[in-house]
């Protein structure tokens, strides 16, 4: 009787080994990823996407043949631009994989499985402030912004290696309905989001060539740029600065207090005196080059935390992406 014992007791020793050692296996499969059950996740952030008043974006979701199974992404935080400071409803006019448009408030927007070698695409085409869509939005934010974060769910850190991060494009519509910009923006793993960011800036020297367009097309460029908090607890302040070539800061502006999970978008220059959306001043003169243009560098400096900097350049008639180095 004390033999059968034995051998039930090195049974189930040998049961809770396999069992350890699965979970560690687990582990280490995922890599610099979070295991979650039998799955690896990383979590990621859109920081600034517009939606109605003129404008759409289009995200991209893809799972590329190279991956071992199915990748599930889920999105479980929406926000407007006052992010945990408004807590009122905020939602999305949404369609995905085709399928007709319905309003998701934040936590309602089910997920999204996609298998080896498939791609798919959600179009987001208004934010709302009330189930219908059909009231004012609160004063004091950006009304047809969102930002979105989500988690990238697979069976094994090289899967999720393999999965591009969504893309987001946001178009701008003109009156016709036709597409007159557009830009994008990749993802970001929140794990990897710095606390100071920059990016190479060309703007107008002087005031009056640097919001002309005689013909629909500026002569010079201009910049606008987004920050965005990613924190859900955590109020973030920070800095903007304005570096020329030589690395010589020119000018710092600080930024107001952004809530958790909110944002602000500003032009780096004003347009006029006055302008509320501009961190320098309309009539701020920057040395330039023979071709009447500033080269330099900006971006965000002395942050509390992870910060989300997105910075556009408007140009010809053309809106293009910096490339931000955190």
């Amino acid at each position: 009787m004390q033999k059968h014992k034995s051998i039930a007791f090195s049974l189930l020793t040998v049961a809770a080994f396999v069992t350890v050692a699965s979970a560690t296996a687990s582990a280490a499969a995922c890599g610099n990823y979070t295991p979650v059950g039998p799955l690896c996740e990383r979590t990621v952030v859109l920081g600034w996407g517009t939606a109605g008043q003129g404008t759409e974006s289009v995200i991209e979701f893809i799972s590329r043949p190279q991956t071992s199974g199915s990748v599930t992404f889920q999105f479980n935080q929406l926000s407007s631009s006052l992010g945990s400071s408004y807590g009122g409803y905020f939602g999305i006019v949404m369609s995905v994989g085709g399928t007709p448009a319905a309003t998701f408030a934040n936590g309602q927007i089910p997920s999204l499985t996609l298998q080896p070698g498939n791609v798919t695409q959600a179009v987001v085409t208004e934010t709302c402030f009330n189930a219908s869509c059909n009231v004012t939005p609160p004063a004091g934010l950006v009304s047809n912004m969102f930002s979105m974060q989500l988690t990238i769910l697979a069976a094994s850190g090289a899967d999720l290696d393999a999965t591009p991060l969504p893309l987001l494009t946001i178009q701008f519509l003109n009156s016709t309905g036709a597409v007159s910009y557009q830009e994008q923006e990749q993802a970001l793993d929140i794990a990897a989001i710095g606390s100071s960011a920059r990016a190479s800036v060309n703007e107008g020297a002087s005031a009056q060539g640097r919001y002309y367009a005689p013909n629909g097309a500026y002569l010079q460029p201009y910049t606008a740029f987004s920050v965005t908090n990613p924190s859900s607890t955590s109020t973030l302040t920070a800095s903007i600065v304005l570096y020329d070539f030589t690395g010589f800061p020119l000018a710092t502006v600080p930024l107001p207090p952004i809530p958790p999970l909110g944002a602000v978008g500003y032009l780096l220059i004003g347009r006029s005196p006055g302008d509320p959306l501009g961190v320098l001043p309309f009539d701020t003169l920057l040395n330039s080059g023979a071709d009447g243009i500033f080269h330099g560098v900006y971006g965000i400096t002395q942050a509390n935390g992870p910060v989300v900097f997105l910075s556009q350049e408007y140009y010809g008639n053309s809106m293009l992406n910096a490339y931000i180095v955190h």
